[in-house]
């Protein structure tokens, strides 16, 4: 029988060049998710500033709308000048995302006719602005998408908090037309109790994947000030809005937006430098592959269940415990090992964000159905638990469920 190892190395060689060359790919897109991130961000300015216009608030003037239009125009001709001609990369789902975006951006221009003149409600605009941005999102994450393992975490992280950043924005807007106006429609407010639900979910993803500087960066201004709280209520509960105003609101929400822009930047610079950091190891690995036996001892060792042939109860090591398998067989097999407890992390992690998921339902339902509210009512009920005694909203819903069952209270499952 053919001895077969030659043939594994080999492959398993291809493999790890096949990697580096996408990790080079992202690295070299590095310009591109910039300026296109630059752009999403102008267009979030862009929404909000005309959102305010739409609902006649005071002290706007159609000069400034221009100067937002003026950012998104130098943000989009930046982003241009980067993309890559069609000839010269191969990944055709690129280029299905980039016809995409580029056709919802031709459709700027008679948008912001439309909102000069007054046109469009509000609603109507901040949708259309909102596709726009969804359209580019989605543009950054395939120009992103490489098949290596090593970057899945770094990604997770920034699309998580990009995500959670947008709905930021579109709270911004949805607030800012309802205090603009005086009142919230009873739509206005469960689609902000909604935008909220959802930032909770991309945020609380994002930490599960983010590296600790940029979690560090996170925490220190991931609760909203104390004004911002306030507005909230006023906007989720239906209470008299006439008092507050748009603008505030607006600057309030804009500064945070602002600093979340710069985490995403720090996100950003963490993929590209775990980019760096892959290829680097790749390459040296590479070159000190010439020959098997030349491999240096990692000092791994791994347990091998049901393999009483092998000495000291089944454990193999680098350095050649069981000298029948090879070095270079243990070095695939320490590789494996490490991308499945990989793979296993995240699983585990979304695993635990689906159960907070179905906490935090149960505990909605209970509420509902012992205070007798809606949906809506429930979770600002339950946000306000959260706020008031300094925890998470996922922490207050287990609770909750705990002491039901404890008093073997019905629960909706």
């Amino acid at each position: 029988m053919e001895n077969t190892t030659s043939y594994a190395w080999r492959y398993w060689l291809a493999s790890r060049e096949s990697e580096r060359v996408a990790l080079q790919a992202l690295l070299n897109s590095e310009a591109l998710l910039e300026a296109t991130s630059a752009l999403i961000h102008a267009l979030q300015r862009e929404r909000g500033i005309s959102t305010l216009w739409l609902c006649s608030a005071t002290e706007l003037t159609p000069p400034h709308l221009v100067t937002r239009q003026e950012e998104v125009d130098q943000a989009l001709e930046a982003m241009l000048a980067l993309l890559p001609m069609p000839e010269k990369r191969a990944a055709s789902g690129f280029y299905g995302r980039a016809a995409l975006a580029l056709q919802a951006l031709s459709g700027l221009a008679p948008l912001r006719e439309q909102v000069r003149r007054r046109q469009f409600s509000h609603g109507d605009a901040m949708q259309q602005f909102s596709e726009l941005i969804r359209h580019l999102l989605h543009l950054i994450f395939e120009a992103a998408d490489n098949g290596s393992h090593s970057m899945s975490r770094a990604l997770l992280a920034l699309f998580s908090f990009m995500q959670g950043k947008e709905l930021a924005g579109q709270e911004r807007a949805t607030g800012a037309a309802g205090f603009a106006v005086g009142q919230f429609s009873q739509q206005e407010r469960q689609q902000l109790v909604t935008l909220l639900e959802g930032q909770e979910r991309c945020f609380t993803a994002f930490c599960q994947f983010a590296d600790e500087e940029s979690l560090q960066a996170w925490r220190e201004m991931a609760e909203a000030g104390r004004e911002t709280e306030k507005l909230r209520r006023i906007a989720c509960s239906g209470m008299n809005a006439r008092g507050a105003d748009a603008q505030h609101w607006f600057r309030l929400l804009s500064e945070r937006l602002d600093g979340m822009k710069r985490i995403e930047a720090r996100l950003r610079r963490q993929v590209m430098q775990v980019c760096r950091d892959g290829i680097s190891r790749l390459e040296t690995t590479h070159a000190t592959l010439p020959q098997a036996t030349d491999r240096q001892a990692l000092g791994y060792s791994l347990y091998v269940a049901n393999t009483p042939w092998l000495e000291e109860g089944g454990m193999l090591d680098a350095a050649g415990i069981a000298p029948q398998l090879g070095r270079s067989l243990l070095t695939l097999i320490e590789n494996q090992a490490q991308r499945l407890q990989a793979q296993s992390d995240e699983l585990a992690a979304m695993h635990a964000t689906l159960e907070e998921r179905k906490a935090i339902d149960r505990a909605k339902a209970l509420l509902m159905q012992h205070h007798r509210c809606d949906e809506p009512q429930a979770w600002h009920t339950l946000r306000k638990m959260a706020m008031d005694q300094n925890k998470r909203v996922g922490e207050i819903a287990r609770a909750m469920v705990e002491v039901a069952a404890a008093f073997s209270l019905p629960q909706t499952r």
